[in-house]
């Protein structure tokens, strides 16, 4: 198998198995708003995990080389690729309930860094493929996924944080604790970087 052909074979998976999950979580506990934020909520976490994952991967493994941060290094892209598959599944979850229930409704301006971030999330796929990333080039591949990775946590940040932090649930504050732990770990290997070039 050619790593395009395991691209769209995670990228399916990913989609198919969050698509079944969430069919079978509604006939379970049937549809309606709560259900469909919940399906919404869920499918967004696990995707952001593995985002995660693909965020200090690298920085991960020039501080710490194990056989578990090398595996991370080299399934960096297939996370990604999963994480897109999965946020598209979740994009039709999005798409069903503007479409369910009539009081739901769909503001572009409102919604705009979500749009702009599924555009992110797209950019990052299609440059996941080997002609794509080389018709890039390495130097433009490289600054487009970080600044989309970085675009990604910014706005996932963003939608954990509520009005005031006394509204801040154990799964925002596991979240949000993540986010700044990833941080720290591309912080770190960073200074580490800069310390071993200097004389």
């Amino acid at each position: 198998m050619t790593s395009n052909q395991r691209n769209w074979a995670v990228f399916f998976t990913a989609f198919a198995a969050t698509g079944l999950t969430s069919i079978a979580f509604f006939n379970v506990v049937g549809i309606d708003d709560e259900s469909s934020r919940i399906a919404l909520r869920l499918s967004a976490r696990i995707a952001f995990v593995i985002l995660l994952l693909v965020f200090v991967a690298r920085p991960l493994h020039q501080l710490f080389v194990t056989p578990i941060t090398s595996k991370l290094v080299r399934n960096r892209r297939l996370l990604g690729v999963a994480f897109a598959g999965i946020h598209t599944a979740h994009l039709g979850l999005i798409i069903h309930r503007t479409r369910t229930f009539d009081d739901v409704e769909f503001s572009l301006v409102a919604n705009l860094p979500g749009v702009l971030t599924y555009v992110v999330i797209y950019l990052l796929f299609a440059t996941s493929f080997d002609a794509t990333a080389k018709m890039l080039g390495p130097r433009n591949w490289k600054m487009l996924h970080k600044v989309g990775l970085f675009w990604i946590l910014a706005v996932f940040a963003q939608t954990q944080l509520p009005d005031s932090l006394d509204k801040l649930d154990d799964m925002n504050w596991l979240l949000v604790t993540m986010i700044a732990a990833a941080l720290i770990v591309r912080t770190t290997a960073y200074l580490a970087r800069r310390q071993r070039r200097s004389p």
